[in-house]
């Protein structure tokens, strides 16, 4: 890992990490390209990161979680996190 991810806490190095991802993926699909989508996808994946790492800190797990949260969230895409979030709700619900 990079010299200053390691200086910085885990929740906001796990923010950076899923934002980064993010805008690589974005980049490598080829999809859609246009600034404006890479640059609201690395919000969303960035926010949804931030969330996480509250959620991993209420667990009571370790802090660096938060970066490994990060990298899956920016690798999987705010949408693909989205299906598998309602798709736990629905199982959630239906029992």
């Amino acid at each position: 890992m990079p010299d200053f991810l390691t200086k910085l806490p885990p929740e906001v190095a796990g923010v950076f990490m899923a934002m980064f991802i993010s805008v690589l993926r974005v980049i490598y699909d080829k999809e859609d390209t246009k600034p404006m989508r890479i640059i609201l996808e690395a919000g969303i994946c960035g926010g949804l990161s931030l969330t996480a790492s509250y959620g991993i800190a209420a667990l009571g797990l370790d802090a660096n979680w938060a970066v490994f949260s990060g990298g899956v969230i920016g690798y999987l895409g705010s949408a693909t996190v989205r299906q598998i979030a309602m798709l736990v709700l629905k199982n959630k619900v239906g029992k």
